[in-house]
């Protein structure tokens, strides 16, 4: 299974990954705390780019942790599809500095990592909600996550 870490400081051209990983995607272990960007995102399949990116850049300025699932093209010339969890490190004036991400091949359906993340979110919107004083708000939520987990879980 392919898991790994990447860590990017803000402002660098370069990027680190655990030795391992960096080794798996075809780079030699003696540049894995020297990765250029480009290097790594050369390597995310193409048609994830855009998604990756615009994910990547609703996140600045945030501290809460991001998923995102993607492809990467491995030494060996396989594709392996990959869930990554990611989070900026802020300084003390609030400012990212540092962006970690742990990164580990999906072994189940590909898409339940999304839809994981997106009812994480219906969850939070139905406590939010809660606090309205409209309850139509929570009754559109409420019809929502029934009709998810019957997708989810079909009888």
């Amino acid at each position: 299974m392919l898991t790994g870490e990447l860590v990017w400081e803000f402002g660098q051209n370069t990027m680190s990954l655990s030795p391992d990983f960096a080794e798996r995607l075809g780079f030699s272990r003696a540049s894995a705390h020297a990765i250029g960007i480009t290097c790594f995102r050369d390597r995310v399949v193409r048609e994830d780019l855009d998604l990756l990116y615009e994910r990547l850049s609703r996140s600045f300025l945030r501290s809460e942790p991001m998923v995102n699932v993607y492809g990467l093209h491995l030494a060996d010339g396989t594709v392996r599809r990959v869930r990554s969890l990611g989070q900026w490190k802020m300084s003390d004036a609030g400012k990212p500095t540092l962006f970690t991400a742990s990164i580990a091949e999906v072994q189940s359906r590909l898409h339940t990592a999304v839809e994981d993340e997106f009812i994480e979110r219906m969850i939070d919107l139905r406590f939010l909600a809660e606090r309205a004083e409209d309850d139509r708000y929570r009754q559109i939520v409420d019809r929502m996550l029934r009709e998810i987990w019957t997708h989810r879980r079909p009888i």
